[in-house]
């Protein structure tokens, strides 16, 4: 059985976009640290604990993604695709155990909730929507739809989403002095960080336990198979992410075939039909039971 080398793994323009948002995001935390120490406000801490996760999630996020395209080595066969598989698993952690973090600070302030300076919050949050507003569209507008880059973008954009309440928690002080809508916004928050994380944690670990990838129909690519003429059978049928873009598949296709010339053609319109429905790595194991003096197993390598 033959298999071929994996593929680069390529980014397009997500690497400036990366760059740019992770400098504007750390200028972002530094002022929200400042803001919420100055303002008192725990509304605004939450968002600023969410934010250094972001920003954090942006550094591995990068490091990820330099090391995902390397090309693959003897030790490393497929390369470091799954590094940005690892670092979107990190992040998830991270925000799991901010949630946390923001639950337990709400409840001990939203019995007593301390002075906030209203419009000191409101110009913070404003400022926070727009970066991590901006920086998430950018991110989308990359064109990469790898889960190291969604999971960034969502990073920013339930930051963002964090930082409209903080907003509102900041209006609410404004104008009808009502400071524990602070404590009160925390929890949306905390709750919005929850489930963003859990998310997160469930999508990554179900490729890191190689889990049948998203979107994809074992009967449908079994079908695809078993379609072709001189397929009589598929089994041992396995379909694995390799990283969050990458399906591979591996296979024993029985075929009818005279040679194993011919048995080794019938693999290759299998796999051309199986490139169609997505699959960018394929291993066939062909199972050819009369080929003559050729009887025997042969590979297919990869396609794509």
């Amino acid at each position: 059985m033959a298999e071929g080398p994996g593929h680069a793994h390529a980014h397009g323009g997500a690497g400036p976009v990366f760059r740019l948002a992770l400098v504007a995001n750390g200028v972002l935390l530094v002022v929200q640290v400042v803001g919420a120490l100055l303002f008192g406000s725990l509304a605004l801490l939450a968002d600023t604990v969410h934010q250094g996760s972001d920003v954090f999630a942006l550094v591995v996020a990068s490091v990820a993604m330099s090391l995902s395209a390397r090309t693959p080595s003897d030790r490393y066969s497929f390369g470091l695709r799954r590094a940005e598989v690892m670092a979107a698993l990190l992040n998830a952690v991270l925000l799991v155990a901010a949630a946390g973090w923001i639950v337990v600070e709400a409840t001990r302030r939203i019995g007593d909730p301390p002075e906030v300076s209203g419009w000191g919050v409101f110009t913070v949050a404003v400022v926070g929507l727009c970066v991590n507003g901006g920086s998430a569209w950018m991110l989308q507008r990359s064109g990469d739809q790898s889960l190291n880059v969604s999971g960034a973008a969502l990073h920013l954009l339930s930051d963002a989403a964090g930082s409209f309440g903080v907003l509102v928690a900041g209006l609410a002080v404004v104008l009808w002095e009502a400071a524990w809508v602070d404590p009160a916004v925390s929890f949306l928050i905390a709750g919005l960080v929850l489930w963003s994380g859990v998310g997160l944690v469930s999508r990554t670990t179900h490729i890191l336990l190689e889990g049948t990838p998203a979107g994809v129909d074992t009967n449908e690519l079994t079908n695809a198979m078993t379609s072709h003429e001189s397929v009589d059978d598929v089994h041992h049928l396995h379909v694995w992410a390799v990283d969050s873009t990458m399906v591979a598949l591996s296979a024993h296709v029985v075929v009818a075939a005279d040679s194993l010339h011919d048995a080794q053609l019938v693999g290759a319109e299998v796999e051309g039909s199986l490139v169609e429905l997505g699959v960018s790595h394929v291993t066939l194991a062909l199972e050819c039971h009369s080929c003559g003096e050729d009887r025997g197993a042969a590979g297919s390598g990869e396609a794509g």
